[in-house]
């Protein structure tokens, strides 16, 4: 069916703006992409990150809905609803209602997604959680649900600040404070090397994101052409590091999927 033919039907079916509960179920909301997802397509590396924000502070931003006769359909926030789903989210999502015609909603959601603005990626994040940890006005648990990282990196960008003592200040970003609290060889805690690795791993994403768009992941096959490419004889090594970000079930698909041949 055309999107111009589902605006119809929808048109159809609308008696004017209900509103509902505050907070709705997912599997209660949804989707109709052909009309109210202009991106062109879900941003992996957007629902990544938006994953990593609910696991670290909870629910997001409300979702935009409306109700049109028995059903609650999405007008904005479908990456956020997504990262719900991948993040295994059980509660239910805050939700706003939208009070126009199916007509106008299209616009909404258009302008919504046209606006000049992108998401905090990951050292966005954290950059602006450094700064406020030297402004040092806020608690540990404030910090980390404004800027969507953990307390934990919170506690260890405190102690970096106590570290540099006066000379905190004269780092604007985390990444540089961080070099700078760790010494000029940049020496890393045996404790803090996970963290410290998927933060720069985070960088390198927000890197290719940003080069990329969603190119990469709308084309794996090309990507995976590239990849080997870019490593070379190192390939089989990035593989095997690949498959410890699996979940069981994306690992049983792939060995279900080789028994097949």
């Amino acid at each position: 069916m055309s999107a111009g033919e589902l605006l119809r039907g929808l048109t159809e079916q609308y008696t004017g703006a209900v509103m509902g509960p505050p907070e709705l179920h997912l599997q209660d909301i949804e989707t109709v992409p052909e009309l109210f997802q202009p991106r062109g397509g879900i941003s992996e590396r957007h629902v990544s990150e938006l994953v990593k924000a609910i696991k670290a502070v909870g629910a997001l931003d409300p979702v935009t809905v409306m109700v049109i006769g028995s059903r609650t359909i999405l007008i904005d926030g479908h990456h956020r609803v997504e990262a719900y789903g991948t993040a295994q989210w059980v509660p239910p999502v805050p939700v706003r209602y939208f009070d126009g015609t199916p007509e106008e909603a299209v616009l909404v959601a258009g302008e919504a997604n046209s606006k000049a603005k992108l998401p905090m990626d990951n050292t966005d994040r954290q950059n602006f959680a450094w700064r406020l940890v030297l402004i040092d006005r806020h608690s540990k648990a404030a910090v980390a649900r404004a800027s969507g990282i953990s307390e934990a990196q919170v506690s260890i960008m405190r102690r970096a600040k106590k570290t540099l003592g006066k000379q905190a200040g004269d780092h604007a970003s985390w990444f540089r404070a961080r070099l700078a609290a760790n010494g000029k060889d940049f020496v890393i805690d045996p404790n803090e090397k996970d963290e410290w690795m998927e933060q720069l791993a985070d960088r390198y994403a927000d890197e290719l994101t940003k080069k990329f768009s969603t190119k990469l992941a709308l084309n794996p096959e090309v990507a995976a052409m590239a990849l080997a490419s870019y490593f070379g004889r190192k390939l089989p090594e990035v593989v095997g590091f690949l498959r410890d970000h699996l979940t069981e079930d994306q690992l049983e698909a792939i060995e279900t999927e080789n028994d097949d041949f």
